[in-house]
């Protein structure tokens, strides 16, 4: 049998639609599974109006279930005398059988009573109102709403419901709806009512009823008209997926139509312009050949032609969006950006850790340090003052309006140059939010990087020192994201930079400043530890092993750039066929001296075997090289210099008993494997490294 669910309702927010028609699919799984229905496929359509789910090929019936309970073991089921004990009763009674119909069974720890039950599945036809209304009851959203004298939450209200299975109506009722034959076509194209027969009759007449019920075809039915209607030769419509996504779930029905606007706004930046239509109204920009944009849009509306009076409306309220833009921008350019910067003195940016105008002040010290580590002197002054007016267009009326907050960076860098500031201080401005999410540009030129890594180590580190850190799902700074910034842009820069000092340089300032509050070593450790986990991430998307990656992280590193130098080594040695093995005997290396804790003293007078006077021999020469081998960062001389051991290793193991009945000795041979296990694990905690 063939099911359709079909829920009307008032038009939904279209970021609803997507999840509610994964949740409908994914319940009505699960309960398929719990319920043993097996069926073929589930396919899910949507509207702002409606959701609809499709059965196909739904089995008659539920499997037939044999279920076998074991009870307790057959000596404590049945006395002596061989009638049962109260245990014995006691599950007789819970499986609802009679004494006889027992069984025992054998199983690896004895004997054991047990009852079968044969279960007789069910019709699924008995099951199906059930399961539908329980589908409709459970769905959640983002927001729900309480309408009229309803007990139950939607996200808007209900209007109707159809369900069927194949010909045959399924009769359930939710908070007063009762499920029927009804459907409805499109809100202005449409029959108001229309009755459906079976299934097959619902997908046509809800296309004759100019309803697209398929979520892909919609877009795709967008995305070829945009591109055959909507252009000219030398123009492009922007058409970014987001956007479309979205528009694509705002109609039943798409046309997509061309509007214009007045050119004079074209003397507001682009961007501005884009955004609002973008964000505001949800149209999509043209731009010509050279990628500037014309004065010109698209627009999807809701219906199966154009519209004059449409096309008229919308260009209205675009117009009175874009006075809005330009009106701030020419306000603006009445004073220089710098102006802005005593009005961060009142913006909260959190209140243990002052306003944003302290926030910069930290940056600017945290920055003062980096430039000299990183020897950036002569990009100082341009750093400094990138910092500085960093955030001054927060406080504009482009952005502290709140109409156009995506822009926060692009506006600072435009009026930066508006002001008379040079290009690098302008740049930095923009590119120190960069990256913004997961996949975006990076900063190019370091005023941008340096002022990035600043501002965000200042958040993360300042919220871990007040107390404010990440759980779950909370993150309401974005620390996380903070993180992964930091990262990624010491990666793409190439910077010589441990985030162990980058952090103590950030803890300082904030203790300087009488801003920490929680214990300065712990807040160091739960830092490290955030920044750690990021770092993994990253190295695992880079394609590393999580174990190597662990044992590089595992010893202190100078610096990202030389972790990734050591996990390309190991990748490279690993390649090397007596690797595996190595790697197994400098664990049991490890493993031998892990527990010896007293002083580490090798006396050469005790080393009485060949085999522990050759690994001793083979430990000092490695020690008188391996200081000048990790100076030029030679990690695969280092290495390789390990491997050349593993015979030598391996004899000792073969021919020394470590645990000696002479106390001294055996002290001895520990002391000497101590001392290989340390200086093997320099680079990286090869004990921690899997055998594949």
């Amino acid at each position: 049998m063939n099911i359709l669910l079909e829920i009307g309702m008032e038009e939904i927010p279209a970021r609803f639609l997507k999840p509610a028609l994964n949740d409908l699919e994914k319940n009505i799984k699960i309960y398929l599974k719990e319920n043993r229905v097996a069926f073929e496929e589930i396919k899910t359509y949507g509207t702002p109006r409606r959701l609809v789910l499709s059965i196909l090929n739904l089995a008659e019936k539920q499997e037939d279930l044999n279920i076998l309970n074991q009870g307790p073991a057959k000596h404590i089921a049945f006395g002596s005398n061989g009638d049962l004990t109260k245990a014995g009763m006691g599950f007789v009674k819970s499986q609802g059988i009679e004494a006889t119909d027992l069984e025992i069974i054998e199983t690896s720890k004895g004997e054991y009573i047990a009852a079968k039950k044969f279960v007789k599945g069910k019709e699924t036809k008995t099951l199906l109102p059930e399961a539908l209304k329980g589908l409709i009851e459970g769905l959640t959203f983002p927001k729900s709403m309480k309408w009229s004298d309803k007990k139950m939450k939607f996200a808007r209200p209900i209007q109707w419901i159809l369900a069927l299975s194949d010909n045959d109506l399924v009769e359930f009722e939710v908070e007063g709806y009762k499920s029927g034959r009804i459907s409805r076509g499109h809100r202005f194209f449409g029959e108001k009512e229309f009755t459906i027969n079976n299934i097959d009759d619902y997908f046509i007449k809800i296309r004759d009823n100019n309803v697209i019920i398929d979520i892909e075809e919609r877009k795709n039915m967008i995305v070829e008209m945009i591109n055959k209607n909507c252009s000219s030769v030398g123009e492009k419509v922007v058409i970014e997926d987001e956007l479309l996504d979205e528009v694509t779930n705002l109609v039943e029905y798409p046309y997509p139509i061309v509007g214009t606007f007045n050119s004079e706004f074209l003397e507001v930046p682009q961007d501005v312009l884009i955004i609002s239509m973008q964000v505001h109204q949800r149209y999509f920009p043209i731009l010509d050949s050279e990628g500037n944009l014309l004065p010109k849009f698209v627009v999807v509306r809701n219906g199966i032609d154009g519209s004059e009076n449409v096309k008229k409306g919308n260009e209205k309220v675009l117009s009175a969006r874009l006075s809005d833009a330009r009106f701030f921008y020419q306000e603006d350019l009445k004073k220089p950006l710098f102006k802005n910067v005593e009005k961060l003195k009142h913006v909260v940016f959190q209140k243990d850790l002052g306003t944003i105008f302290q926030k910069l002040e930290r940056s600017k010290k945290i920055a003062e340090k980096l430039i000299d580590i990183l020897g950036f002197e002569g990009n100082k002054s341009d750093i400094l003052r990138t910092i500085e007016l960093s955030k001054a267009d927060l406080v504009s009326n482009m952005i502290g309006e709140k109409e156009f907050t995506k822009l926060q960076g692009f506006m600072g860098a435009e009026y930066a140059l508006k002001s008379g500031e040079n290009e690098k201080v302008a740049k930095g401005i923009e590119e120190h939010y960069y990256p913004r999410y997961q996949g975006d540009k990076l900063p190019q030129n370091i005023e941008g990087v340096i002022t990035g890594i600043c501002d965000r180590i200042d958040t993360l580190v300042g919220c871990f020192g007040v107390g404010l850190i990440p759980s779950g799902s909370k993150d309401p700074f974005a620390l996380r994201r903070s993180a992964l910034g930091i990262v990624n842009i010491i990666f793409n820069s190439k910077l010589d930079l441990s985030i162990d000092e980058l952090i103590n340089l950030s803890l300082n300032v904030l203790e300087t400043d009488g801003v920490l509050k929680k214990n300065k070593e712990k807040v160091k450790t739960d830092v490290m530890e955030f920044m750690n986990q990021r770092i993994i991430n990253v190295f695992l998307d880079k394609g590393y092993r999580r174990d190597f990656i662990m044992a590089v992280l595992s010893v202190k590193n100078e610096n990202l750039l030389e972790v990734e130098k050591k996990l390309l080594t190991l990748n490279e040695v690993s390649s090397n066929a007596n690797f595996n093995e190595l790697v197994s005997l400098l664990k049991r290396v490890g493993n031998i001296s892990k527990d010896y804790k007293d002083k580490v003293n090798i006396n050469e007078e005790l080393l009485k075997e060949d085999a522990e006077k050759s690994l001793y021999n083979f430990y000092m020469e490695f020690v008188s090289i391996s200081e000048e081998i990790l100076g030029k960062n030679d990690y695969l001389i280092y290495l390789k210099t390990i491997l050349s051991g593993k015979e030598i290793i391996d004899a000792f193991f073969d021919s020394v008993m470590v645990m000696d009945k002479d106390e001294n000795i055996k002290n001895n041979r520990l002391s000497l494997l101590t001392s290989l296990n340390t200086i093997f694990n320099r680079v990286a905690n090869l004990s921690l490294i899997e055998i594949k």
